[in-house]
């Protein structure tokens, strides 16, 4: 603790030595010294070279004129696509917000030509007649033996002499050979 102490003592010791350094202005101002400027003599230019200077400056002027009358019908026509680009924008928009209308409109017209077909479905099926069963004629080659018995019906009695017979059902469709791929997933199941 005592080394603490000492060294605190020392640090004070010197902050009490150091010295105030105070900085004083400049009393005296000094004045821009002032240097004449030599004039170049002016250029002598003959009327040769004032009138070729004065056909480039026309030249000049008059292509800067076309550059810039050039440039103004570029911007006029980039204006006039960009409004263009701009209206088509606002048409679609407008187009977008009535196109549900619109489809309205034509959604209920479909719906009523729909209507009227389907009405011209129902009496075209009404007016055809409806087919009767298949049943097939066959032809009989030898009279078969007429077994007569009483007519009970006029009905019967009208009826011509044709066998009718229905028709035999289709044969049922050939098995087709299983691929190795069907029997194993038939032999799954067991």
């Amino acid at each position: 603790m005592a080394d603490i102490e000492e060294t605190n003592e020392i640090f004070e010791e010197k902050n009490e030595n150091v010295a105030e350094v105070v900085v004083e202005p400049k009393a005296e101002a000094e004045e821009p010294i002032k240097t004449e400027k030599k004039k170049k003599p002016k250029r002598v230019i003959s009327e040769e070279q004032k009138q070729r200077l004065r056909e480039n400056l026309a030249k000049g002027r008059a292509t800067s004129l076309a550059n810039r009358k050039k440039k103004a019908q570029l911007r006029k026509i980039k204006k006039e696509e960009d409004s263009k680009a701009d209206d088509e924008k606002i048409f679609r928009s407008l187009k977008k917000k009535l196109e549900p209308d619109a489809l309205k409109g034509e959604n209920e017209s479909l719906k009523k030509e729909l209507e009227i077909l389907k009405n011209e479905m129902k009496s075209m099926r009404e007016a055809k007649p409806k087919p009767a069963p298949k049943q097939k004629l066959i032809q009989v080659l030898e009279t078969p033996e007429v077994i007569e018995r009483p007519i009970k019906d006029r009905r019967e009695a009208m009826k011509p002499e044709e066998v009718i017979e229905e028709a035999p059902p289709p044969p049922p469709p050939a098995k087709k050979e299983m691929s190795k791929r069907d029997i194993m997933r038939m032999m799954r199941g067991l």
